[in-house]
């Protein structure tokens, strides 16, 4: 039984809509609009607190809409679909927090230092990659030069140009001087560039090692490590993919398969929002039990309609028994 359960919300780079009606007629919420609801589902007032509403909803608006007629006859058109969350009971709110988006970083290292190189000698470089799931131990790869020079400047470009010369190289090198450095940086993945890519989001990780004891005084530098950012599209897709596994959705290899379109806007950068609670269901045995329950609303940067979001939430937020602190993003 999973216990952890994610619920995921995708803004669009919208502005709160005027005289917000949602549901019936006059139905006005956008696609990728989010709104926080009071217990019985209104729009919740800025600055209401645990008191006006103990439970709160997130909505969003999805790119559907449908009619109906209500039971006096009265035709209902282009009512907007809603995603809705679960119940956010206020007394079992146990987080309150935000990210704002930051850019990936690939992993970089430094070959620096004092070495005179000796010509007819040979030096050699082992990297080593931690990463490749599919391999049983460690998948490595040397690089070997015969120096010519005793300028280290130029040891590095014929390192450098060995390594940008092979083909199924994952990391690329630049040679630079004064002072004399080799530049080694991961390769960014390019199997996982479309919203509706099999493939996730990952990193390449090498480690370097100066596999000849002749490299004198220079040193290795691990300057940047491996960072997969906050709010990449890359991140937010995968997200959404993860959370329709809570909606039924297991089959995506298998023919035939039905993905739905994602929500997931190609190249936008997002601002996250997170509430963790607990809600309670009914075991299979019977029993009344808990459920963690991570509620996530992404929001491209610069959308204006964060603001609205935060001025609902952050004083609920406050009211409750945690006392949680204000967000920004």
């Amino acid at each position: 039984m999973n216990k952890k359960v994610e619920k995921l919300f995708i803004g669009t780079d919208v502005a709160r809509t005027a005289s917000l009606v949602i549901g019936g007629t006059g139905d006005n919420i956008v696609a990728g609009e989010l709104v926080v609801l009071d217990k019985n589902k209104n729009i919740l007032s800025a600055g209401a607190t645990i008191a006006d509403s103990d439970k709160i909803y997130i909505v969003e608006g999805l790119a559907d809409t449908y009619d109906y007629v209500t039971p006096n006859g009265t035709a209902i058109t282009g009512v907007r679909q809603l995603l809705v969350s679960d119940a956010i009971d206020g007394s079992a709110v146990t987080g309150w927090e935000g990210a704002s988006y930051e850019a990936a970083a690939e992993t970089v290292s430094t070959l620096s230092g004092a070495l005179t190189p000796v010509v007819g000698e040979e030096y050699v470089l082992r990297i080593v990659y931690p990463d490749v799931v599919e391999h049983p131990g460690q998948f490595t790869y040397t690089y070997r030069v015969v120096a010519t020079s005793v300028t280290l400047a130029t040891l590095y470009t014929a390192f450098a140009a060995q390594i940008n010369a092979h083909a199924e190289r994952r990391i690329n090198a630049v040679a630079t001087t004064t002072p004399d450095v080799l530049t080694l940086t991961a390769k960014a993945y390019d199997d996982n560039a479309t919203v509706d890519s099999i493939n996730e989001y990952k990193q390449v990780i090498f480690d370097v090692f100066l596999q000849s004891d002749n490299f004198g005084s220079v040193v290795v530098t691990k300057t940047i490590d491996p960072f997969p950012g906050e709010g990449t599209w890359q991140l937010v897709r995968d997200e959404e993919k993860w959370s329709q596994g809570y909606e039924g959705l297991l089959n995506r290899t298998n023919f035939p398969t039905q993905v739905p379109t994602f929500r997931t806007v190609l190249s936008e950068t997002y601002d996250c929002l997170v509430i963790r609670h607990k809600n309670w269901y009914t075991s299979s045995d019977n029993w009344e039990k808990q459920v963690d329950i991570t509620t996530k609303l992404y929001i491209p940067v610069g959308a204006s309609q964060a603001t609205n979001i935060l001025a609902a939430l952050n004083p609920w937020m406050a009211s409750t028994p945690r006392a949680l602190a204000n967000v920004s993003i």
